[in-house]
């Protein structure tokens, strides 16, 4: 059989991980369970996915033609304050706010310039109107589904096969992989709430006087003064 192989990608803590477990849950499509850059493998199953968080120029050349691709992005106040959970506020290589940027900026270009076999969405669309957004971009690849792979409940999801056992209770998110593990079994909804907020003063400032951010988030403005409210009243 000739698989055809599918890539999520897009930017650290944007969703790669729960969007390819809801993709791992299609009868047809055999999963790759850690973090790959490409789907070379053997498989009895019509799909092969894959998936790595970040962006990079090959994906859209020649060598990854024949790929079905999801990108996938989210809005930096929620990803920067997961981030910053994560690894307590330091500056990591390939997770900072100019790399960011640099991946919204192949976000903006894609949306405009239509590449083949490439689809794009933002991490708050997946969960609008019953998944539609999403059912959307599945139909037209020719994925067969139902509505049971929006169902947690019905499947184990790893996010690393070095996870043996899904943590009961919650982890502490610089316990990466157990947190994402127990993170992507729980009931698929979207976790950007004003309550997760987390970021410091030049992070802040960074978004607001980001055009390439507004571009994509034009509201961010509001969810920041948003939380700089709530913030005050704590």
């Amino acid at each position: 059989m000739l698989n055809k192989k599918i890539i999520v990608f897009g930017f650290p803590h944007c969703g790669t991980t729960i969007l390819k477990s809801i993709i791992g849950h299609i009868d047809d499509v055999d999963e790759i369970i850690d973090e790959k850059f490409n789907a070379n493998k053997e498989s009895s199953k019509k799909y092969i996915l894959c998936k790595y968080p970040h962006t990079y120029d090959f994906y859209f050349k020649n060598n990854y033609n024949n790929y079905i691709k999801i990108f996938i992005i989210r809005n930096p106040v929620w990803v920067f304050s997961s981030i910053n959970r994560r690894f307590g506020y330091r500056e990591v290589e390939k997770h900072r706010l100019e790399d960011y940027v640099n991946t919204l900026e192949k976000f903006i270009y894609y949306r405009e310039n239509k590449l083949n076999n490439l689809y794009l969405i933002r991490y708050e669309d997946m969960f609008k109107d019953n998944f539609k957004n999403l059912k959307d971009i599945f139909m037209k690849i020719g994925l067969k589904f139902t509505d049971k792979i929006f169902d947690n409940s019905l499947y184990v999801n790893k996010n690393t096969e070095k996870i043996k056992e899904i943590p009961k209770n919650m982890p502490k998110e610089f316990e990466h992989s157990k947190f994402r593990a127990y993170q992507i079994n729980q009931p698929i909804i979207n976790f950007n709430n004003i309550s997760k907020i987390d970021l410091n003063d030049s992070q802040i400032k960074f978004m607001l006087n980001s055009k390439i951010i507004r571009k994509v988030y034009p509201n961010i403005d509001i969810i920041i003064n948003k939380y700089k409210k709530i913030s005050k009243r704590q």
